[in-house]
């Protein structure tokens, strides 16, 4: 019997770059085992919270340091057909070296990328703007008809998230898989009390500052808000689900909040988010889209009162970001770049 493709598919994970790249990795690999192949996902990072974090979502990862000279090998593999590449830097470093033979795609999500690919594909709002940026991919893919979301997020109907706007409302508060910046932490300690929350607040398995965060949710507490601090839980698209609203990062999160239909409060923590974020806040898809390291505290407790305060509002938000996405993103990535004859 002959055996199956195999199609590669490199990302890391870490504190300080989040968990973002590896999760869209595991979207793909997913798609890639449903079509019959073999999908090898090569991770390397921070390896105890990625070996949790593949745990808990029963993700088959290759967990070590890999070298390119380790990647090459396995590219040299006659049953490797094609390899996915998350990240513009390992991109530049690996794909110059890559067999002729050998399908190329690069996800990414800031442009500029001057490599001959066989495909880039880039899921944000803004990038059919940024085609030009790559002037040598024989495909580009690009925008949100191709967000890749994981199966634990695309299990959950389309818009399932039912929000209300009356009574206390339960605000999701989660800043990815790791939160570098520790914006949890200041988020929760500045929530105003001028409405009672029920606040479910995710952390990732890079999270480090349990410390600080303990704090802010006891001034939150102290402010009338009920607190409920989940690290790292196997199925958060059920939290999110069960949400009126969420206060988040300008990453990948806003992805799945729209396909499930939760408003959301954004702001951008790293430079590749910042035109994203001001994107959607143009559109009418999310509120916020500052600079997190740019808004001060007293800019931070207006955007949540507002957000909070406008019921109407965030409900058309709702429905705008809802029009955006579908599940179908991973899979059309996979048929249309990855399996490509």
């Amino acid at each position: 019997m002959a055996r199956k493709p195999r199609i590669l598919l490199r990302a890391d994970a870490s504190h300080e770059i989040g968990f973002g790249h590896l999760a869209r990795a595991c979207a793909l690999s997913e798609e890639i085992e449903a079509k019959g192949c073999e999908p090898h996902v090569m991770a390397g990072g921070d390896a105890t919270a990625i070996r949790a974090w593949a745990r808990d979502r029963g993700v088959a990862v290759d967990l070590r340091d890999w070298s390119a000279t380790q990647v090459l090998h396995a590219a040299d593999d006659p049953r490797t057909t094609a390899i996915v590449i998350d990240g513009a830097a390992l991109a530049t470093e690996l794909v110059p070296k890559l067999p002729d033979r050998l399908r190329a795609i690069v996800v990414d999500d800031g442009g500029k990328i001057p490599l001959a690919l066989s495909a880039v594909v880039n899921q944000n709002i803004h990038a059919p703007q940024l085609a030009a940026t790559y002037p040598r991919a024989r495909l580009r893919l690009l925008g949100r008809r191709y967000t890749m979301l994981r199966r634990d997020i695309r299990r959950y109907t389309r818009g399932s998230c039912r929000p209300i706007t009356h009574g206390r409302l339960r605000v999701i508060v989660t800043f990815g898989g790791s939160d570098a910046a520790n914006a949890t932490s200041r988020l929760l300690s500045l929530v105003p009390e001028d409405r009672a929350l029920e606040l479910v607040v995710i952390t990732g398995p890079g999270f480090r500052d349990d410390l600080a965060l303990a704090a802010a949710a006891s001034l939150a507490t102290q402010r009338g808000h009920d607190v409920d601090v989940r690290r790292a839980p196997e199925d958060p698209g059920s939290l999110f689900v069960s949400a009126d609203a969420a206060i988040c990062c300008a990453g990948g999160t806003l992805g799945e909040l729209a396909f499930l239909g939760c408003p959301a409060l954004a702001y951008a923590t790293t430079s590749e988010q910042v035109i994203p974020a001001r994107t959607q806040v143009r559109e009418g898809l999310i509120y916020g889209g500052r600079r997190w390291s740019e808004t001060a505290d007293d800019m931070l407790r207006a955007d949540m009162l507002t957000f909070l305060l406008d019921d109407a509002g965030r409900l058309e938000q709702r429905h705008r970001a809802l029009a955006t996405i579908d599940s179908d993103g991973a899979r059309r990535v996979v048929e249309e770049a990855v399996l490509a004859g």
